[in-house]
């Protein structure tokens, strides 16, 4: 199971340390040729195979997948788009030796059809900049042969796609697979990459702990360890920890009525909820009065406080004396677009911010692109741990995870004020890294709904999907 992430420059610095153990890179080329080419063999049909070759190695990757279709004896050929050097060169001279055609041009997209398999390895997982000329013409014609039925491979990361963070510069390659090589690449899982990417998969060319030779730059959130809670059997409610919601104020009652019974579903024992004016208050949750005074007189008593799922005028004083206190904090939604303009210090208490791409604007001044770098200026500017929602959650920093979940169903409205009740219980029963837990806990929720043949939901199927999911431990 792939655990650890690398961005492009951890990712050169693994190559280099791998190489330098004594095996050689051709060897290592030939290994990722092998892992690309299982991949056409296994599909039902292929009439051609045409390698696109870039300049640097993932070209010699593409040739390499060449040689094997063509000992294969499948028809068989290959377009450079500049001269390759190095290593892959000696790949490049042995597929001519073989006799692979070596094409001009491209064919006519016209002439593409549904059997034929277009290797992209136009670009590694260097590229930080947008394709420009013949680059940007390959990864056109890749894309219009693909939606004329053709099924296209690519090494590493799509061509045009940051392998550092998921962002695409200009043009990108639309792959119906994806084959990462030696190191998992981060960038390949959030942002613009799960449109992408297709099916995601993982060649080690051998190399089985890349860890032990280059320090990974994230963290996959994904594994046996998440979404488990200790949960002694003799536990009552008073042993899970108690939970302020402020939230919810009209007229968005149920935003925090659903942080609330999300905090419950987490396992939290007793949940509090200052703010809605409940026609009918869930039976679960402890009302309070929507005034300072009454906050005041239960805060210490709370081991954690969620604030800002559904508010409206008048909630700044309230946020700014959760702020100042001490209780643990997961701030979301109204909460998020307050601190980014309350101009407070950073606060010293364990707190947890969650907010998705447009709060994190707000909150930063500016549109940052690259999703892992808005984390650290979060980090930087406020404190704290982040959760960055969207297509491949980010949280951090120091270190970073990502979570592999993207996936539609989950954008729906009071999606969000779950995810914020889920971390807040988990935080109130201390458990282990309630950021990552929670967001595992509430994806494979999604994901537990759509195997249940739902194909949209509404926040609130969530809840008790929450339960289902959550592993319980009495160790």
């Amino acid at each position: 199971m792939i655990l650890v992430l690398y961005d492009a420059k951890a990712s050169k610095q693994l190559d280099a340390a791998v190489l330098k153990t004594g095996i050689h890179e051709v060897l290592l080329m030939m290994r990722a040729a092998s892992s690309i080419f299982n991949v056409v063999e296994n599909l039902t049909k292929v009439n051609r195979v045409i390698s696109i070759a870039g300049p640097g190695s993932n070209g010699g990757d593409a040739y390499g997948v060449a040689i094997l279709s063509a000992i294969a004896g499948k028809s068989t050929k290959i377009y450079s788009i500049s001269e390759i050097s190095g290593e892959s060169k000696k790949i490049a001279d042995f597929c001519g030796e073989l006799g692979v055609v070596k094409l001009k041009s491209l064919p006519e997209p016209s002439e593409i059809s549904s059997d034929d398999v277009i290797i992209d390895g136009l670009f590694g997982s260097g590229l930080n900049r947008p394709p420009t000329g013949i680059f940007a013409d390959a990864i056109d014609w890749m894309n219009l042969s693909r939606r004329n039925g053709a099924k296209v491979i690519a090494i590493d990361v799509p061509s045009g796609l940051n392998a550092s963070n998921g962002s695409t510069p200009g043009v990108a390659v639309k792959a119906d697979f994806t084959v990462m090589c030696l190191s998992s690449k981060q960038g390949c899982y959030t942002d613009k990459a799960p449109d992408l990417c297709g099916k995601l998969l993982f060649a080690n060319l051998g190399i089985e702990k890349p860890e032990n030779f280059t320090d990974p730059t994230a963290f996959l959130i994904e594994g046996p360890n998440y979404g488990v809670m200790n949960r002694p059997r003799v536990g009552h409610k008073g042993s899970y920890g108690n939970v302020l919601v402020i939230g919810g104020w009209p007229p968005m009652q149920g935003a925090g009525g659903m942080a609330g019974l999300a905090a419950l579903r987490a396992g939290a024992g007793k949940v509090y909820v200052c703010g809605p004016s409940f026609p009918e208050c869930p039976l679960e949750l402890i009302s309070i009065e929507r005034k300072l005074d009454c906050v005041d007189e239960i805060l210490q008593s709370m081991d954690v406080v969620v604030a800002g799922p559904g508010l409206g005028d008048g909630a700044g004083v309230f946020l700014e004396k959760i702020w100042r206190s001490d209780r643990p904090l997961v701030l979301d939604a109204d909460g998020l677009n307050w601190l980014s303009e309350a101009n407070l210090d950073k606060r010293e208490a364990e707190w947890i911010g969650t907010p998705h791409p447009g709060e994190a604007r707000k909150l930063l001044g500016e549109n940052i692109d690259d999703r892992f770098l808005a984390i650290e200026r979060l980090h930087d500017l406020y404190g704290g741990l982040w959760v960055l929602k969207g297509a491949g959650t980010l949280v951090g920093p120091n270190p970073m995870y990502v979570n592999p979940f993207a996936d539609s169903i989950l954008a729906t409205a009071g999606s969000g004020d779950v995810l914020a009740g889920v971390i807040g219980g988990l935080l109130a029963q201390k458990s282990a890294s309630p950021a990552q837990n929670g967001v595992y806990i509430h994806s494979k929720a999604a994901e537990l709904l759509k195997r249940e043949g739902r194909t949209t939901i509404i926040a609130t199927d969530l809840l008790d999907a929450v339960s289902k999911v959550i592993v319980v431990s009495d160790n």
